[in-house]
């Protein structure tokens, strides 16, 4: 599924740094490259993507949750970043992404 979300950006000329299965992968990314936003899914393979949330958050980092879970704790706890559900909302994807970025 990741690998679709990325082919889907970069068809919309995005840049794309990742996919990054793992909350540590994801901290050494923004850590690194400090990105101009994000799409989080809240849950990977080793933890959920609450850090990763909270410091994209920090930041000033616009991201967004595109997620098969539209109830996540993590969600709850950031309640004004957008959510695309997995697999049906891909469509709305790239609006929304663009609207945080823009």
């Amino acid at each position: 599924m990741a690998a679709l979300i990325a082919e889907l950006l970069e068809g919309a000329q995005y840049q794309i740094d990742g996919p990054y299965a793992t909350l540590g992968d994801g901290m050494a990314a923004l850590a690194a490259h400090f990105p101009a936003g994000a799409v989080v899914d809240v849950s990977l393979q080793d933890a959920d993507a609450g850090l990763l949330a909270d410091d994209l958050q920090s930041y000033d980092i616009p991201y967004l949750f595109c997620s098969g879970s539209t109830a996540h704790p993590v969600m709850r706890a950031h309640p004004t970043a957008p959510v695309i559900s997995k697999p049906f909302g891909f469509r709305r994807l790239v609006p929304v992404l663009n609207g945080l970025l823009h």
